[in-house]
């Protein structure tokens, strides 16, 4: 709403494919990769399929954004073009805490005006396969536990941002978290 974005937004996530991303600009995945059509005591399945995930690779290198949050990087199919797409893996979580958010590269467009922060969130420990140059967060428990925590890329004509913090409230209404969000969103559209 802040930026005057139009939004559509999929709750089945089979709706998730090379047609409804068509005409689509930007891509924002908030969920992690399985579902319990049986209930929560029963084994879940992973949602994705194949076609999604190459869906998903064409759409951003055919030029669309993309903005993977929080568990989007989280228990989806091993070794498939989502995968390789994200630069990242899931390595799990603690119970959520208090940690800090350190801005890793202060020179990138995703991380204007965006100062370190402590946040109530899960701590992704994710596992990060990119280089340094594109790490924009890293994440600090008072433990001393620290994980990569956000990150950009470029593949083919398109642009995704990953940022880990994202499971509570007060994470993603953290006012630098909003930031990067909106920054993120511009970047990944190329909006000045």
């Amino acid at each position: 709403v802040r930026e005057n974005l139009p939004v559509t937004f999929l709750e089945n996530d089979q709706e998730l494919n090379a047609a409804s991303l068509k005409d689509v600009q930007l891509l924002i995945i908030l969920r992690d990769g399985m579902n319990w059509p049986d209930g929560y005591d029963k084994p879940a399945v992973k949602w994705m399929t194949d076609a999604q995930q190459q869906a998903i690779w064409d759409f951003v290198h055919n030029g669309g954004g993309f903005v993977p949050l929080h568990n989007a990087q989280g228990i989806y199919p091993p070794d498939g073009p989502y995968y390789k797409l994200l630069g990242g893996d899931y390595g799990g979580h603690p119970k959520p805490y208090v940690f800090t958010v350190r801005i890793e590269n202060k020179n990138h467009p995703v991380t204007a005006g965006v100062e370190d922060f402590e946040i109530f969130d899960e701590q992704h420990t994710v596992k990060y396969f990119l280089d340094r140059e594109h790490l924009l967060l890293r994440s600090i428990a008072r433990d001393n536990l620290a994980a990569p925590a956000g990150w950009w890329r470029e593949m083919g004509k398109g642009r995704l941002v990953y940022l880990a913090p994202g499971h509570t409230p007060e994470a993603l209404g953290h006012p630098m978290m909003q930031r990067l969000l909106r920054n993120a969103m511009r970047w990944c559209l190329r909006v000045e």
